[in-house]
């Protein structure tokens, strides 16, 4: 069953079998269509399919070039407000949705490290970790990975008796995020709920699944008792909001700054008979509260950055973590 992201590889190769005798507007019906049968979110993004189309279909005729009915099938899926759906063809990618459109991210790990760390105490990939003033841990992800490496991050600041660890998931735009609930497994002293999922199920727009629930089991070997604190900005997204949903709630976890960018479907993919590729949400994940996560996980407490801090060598994200 699908409940995270999934990254639709778009190659388009010499075997495939492409139909170039298809008219502009039947290509657009066969888009409309699927997209239509297929894509989870039209209630909650409250968008009028219908209208999309008697919208964008006008545009079509004879005359319609190539480049003409990428750029309008390109405007239709913009109207659904979702980063992670794709449009390409050989060549060329839409544009995608900007999720991150009307914040302000300022998040720079150089400033953390020249004017915050006291101790680098390791790295591996896009993991990174060390200890800030006051026994205070920290530990970066800036892509959804090294879960191993993690949690051998959470051990080691328990043996160095740390007063705090700051897990720091901004401008993290995602991976996978399969390892979540074992990973968590630290965090919880009893079977846990995390949240919920469901797929689309059937062609039409409220053909779902009933919600399938997620649960993390304790670590019958290791329980991390120290205060964690999360820092999230509107560029954590996809699995990272998966992530900041599943921990939020668990005890002695505070999450810290902007609301995340969202992102709580998983995509599929098809081919269309001119060759050309997409993919749309068809799934949703629900935190504890069944309350759905597309449009973000708000934070406990909400701070952000300006850049002018940044500038000045200054983290007031970072620095409200420490002092909480």
């Amino acid at each position: 069953m699908i409940y995270i992201f999934i990254t639709l590889a778009f190659t388009i190769s010499c075997s495939q079998n492409i139909d170039n005798d298809n008219s502009p507007s039947e290509i657009y019906e066969e888009f409309w269509t699927w997209v239509d049968q297929n894509y989870i979110y039209f209630d909650l993004k409250e968008v009028d399919w219908e209208e999309v189309k008697i919208k964008n279909a006008a545009l079509i005729n004879e005359n319609t070039t190539e480049d003409d009915l990428f750029q309008i099938m390109e405007s239709s899926l913009l109207e659904l407000r979702d980063g992670h759906n794709r449009l390409q063809r050989k060549g060329q990618s839409a544009r995608n949705h900007n999720f991150k459109e009307g914040y302000e991210i300022h998040f720079d790990l150089d400033v953390i490290k020249q004017e915050y760390v006291v101790d680098s105490l390791g790295a591996d990939g896009y993991l990174y970790w060390a200890m800030l003033e006051d026994e205070v841990g920290y530990v970066n992800l800036s892509d959804f990975n090294r879960y191993r490496a993690f949690r051998s991050v959470f051990e080691q600041m328990h043996a160095r008796s740390v007063s705090k660890l700051i897990i720091d998931m901004r401008s993290n735009g995602g991976g996978d995020s399969n390892a979540v609930p074992e990973l968590l497994s630290v965090l919880v002293k009893e079977k846990t709920a995390l949240g919920a999922y469901t797929e689309k199920s059937g062609p039409e727009h409220n053909d779902v699944t009933t919600p399938i629930r997620i649960f993390s089991e304790p670590d019958p070997d290791f329980y991390f008792d120290i205060p964690v604190v999360v820092l999230i900005d509107r560029g954590s997204y996809s699995a990272t909001s998966y992530f900041a949903a599943m921990i939020k709630g668990l005890d002695n976890v505070t999450l810290i700054g902007q609301v995340t960018g969202g992102g709580g479907g998983g995509n599929s993919g098809f081919q269309f008979s001119n060759g050309w590729l997409i993919a749309v949400s068809v799934s949703d994940f629900y935190d504890k509260n069944g309350v759905s996560i597309e449009a973000g996980v708000e934070p406990d407490i909400y701070i952000e950055n300006t850049k002018e801090d940044i500038d000045n060598g200054v983290d007031k994200m970072l620095e409200t973590a420490i002092n909480y």
